[in-house]
């Protein structure tokens, strides 16, 4: 064993007997509760120190006023711009667990789509609660709300922030009522092209604004398209995440023009949107439908 590795056990080491001395005073306040993968986890009441190891969470817990009790967040948490200040602890695959455990969390939250399941397994040996969450759609996101506002005793404020958001999706519903849907493609790349199938949060999203998905009958979640199956998908509307670098979109606007003959190309019906907004599971999905509806159905000119 090299130097290194063996100053970095010593370092768990400590870290894990000081965790170890807390947690046996809390665990008879602690609570049992499952989480959104069917784990067992042992909850204090009122956490006090919170990681989020996903930038959707993040921005779930600022939406509830629990930024005060957040301790640390990743890389690519940056939704409010406040939490950009918190402590980072690595990235969102690959978070530092050293750094976790030396923040002391007594409550660390992550996420089924994004965060690896060894990363979790690692935190719960260490005796750290972590608590998944696994949002596959907007009632998903609506649900992982609420249950991050009872274990984190926001209760209140997590079911007035869920009444919100759903009366958000009923205007929205029917506002698009009776209108014809245009038939949506939404871009995520370029080389390769790259869309969201049926499976995915922007499919619904999608739908839920009044479009109708042309890969919404793909079984891949992100399923290649070539130009020729953009010619024959037909879409009316053109959505796209911008890209890296690209502040005037000009690749993608340079890309479409040699697919004049695509309804959404000739009627120049091709649309940014924040890439964060539509493909997090965050409060922020549902700006997304209402942004998309508007896109979709415009308001008549006065």
């Amino acid at each position: 064993m090299n130097s290194n590795n063996l100053a970095r056990n010593i370092f768990l080491i400590f870290l894990f007997s000081g965790l170890l001395a807390i947690s046996c005073v809390a665990t008879s306040f602690a609570r049992a509760a499952t989480d959104e993968t069917g784990r067992l986890v042992r909850l204090v009441p009122a956490p006090q120190r919170i990681v989020s190891l996903a930038p959707g969470i993040s921005e779930t817990l600022y939406a509830l006023g629990l930024e005060d009790k957040i301790v640390g967040v990743t890389t690519f948490c940056d939704w409010p711009p406040a939490v950009q200040a918190k402590t980072k602890i690595g990235g969102f695959t690959n978070p530092s667990i050293e750094k976790i455990v030396a923040l002391r969390p007594d409550l660390i939250l992550a996420a089924a789509d994004g965060n690896r399941k060894e990363t979790v397994r690692q935190l719960e040996k260490l005796g750290l609660p972590v608590y998944v969450t696994n949002p596959t759609s907007t009632s998903g996101v609506l649900k992982s709300i609420g249950h991050i506002g009872a274990i984190t005793g926001r209760e209140k404020e997590a079911a007035a922030l869920v009444e919100k958001l759903r009366q958000k999706l009923r205007s929205v519903a029917v506002r698009t009522r009776g209108k014809k849907k245009p038939r949506v493609f939404f871009q995520l790349g370029m080389e390769p092209m790259i869309t969201a199938g049926r499976g995915t949060l922007i499919h619904e999203v999608i739908e839920r604004a009044g479009g109708v998905n042309v890969a919404g009958n793909d079984v891949a979640n992100y399923p290649r398209y070539s130009a020729e199956g953009i010619i024959s998908a037909s879409p009316d509307i053109i959505v796209f995440a911008p890209m890296v670098n690209d502040k005037t979109f000009e690749a993608v606007y340079k890309f479409w023009r040699a697919f004049g003959e695509v309804p959404a190309v000739k009627n120049g019906k091709i649309y940014p949107i924040d890439a964060n907004l539509i493909n997090r599971a965050s409060p922020r999905i549902f700006d997304a439908v209402e942004i998309l509806s508007f896109m979709f159905h415009p308001e008549p000119k006065q």
